[in-house]
């Protein structure tokens, strides 16, 4: 191989190594602190969910919305990403896991 062929296959391995290294980088690598879509976090928000339609039942989700969130169980720091599209994603969620559920 000529000189301009050994440049030219080390700078293409310099640019797939520095690509690597970007993508690296970019990815998450550790947990964020404020990750509300772990098992445990999911959980917590089903039990605050069904406490709430048990004291009082017969509430539309817009109501259920609210009591959650006035809720002392409820953190709004770290559960900032809930909204009402959240709720319904996780009532659909818990009647998978509990068919009986009325709501």
């Amino acid at each position: 191989m000529d000189i301009i062929q050994w440049i030219m296959l080390g700078a293409f391995i310099s640019a797939v190594g520095l690509s690597i290294l970007k993508l690296y980088v970019f990815f998450p690598n550790k947990p964020l602190l404020d990750d509300d879509t772990t098992p445990q976090a999911i959980e917590k928000l089903q039990h605050i969910m069904v406490e709430c339609d048990r004291v009082n039942p017969h509430l539309n989700e817009e109501d259920l919305f609210q009591k959650i969130l006035e809720n002392p169980s409820f953190d709004s720091t770290f559960f900032w990403r809930f909204n009402l599209n959240r709720l319904r994603h996780l009532v659909e969620d818990y009647r998978l896991k509990e068919p009986n559920f009325r709501r």
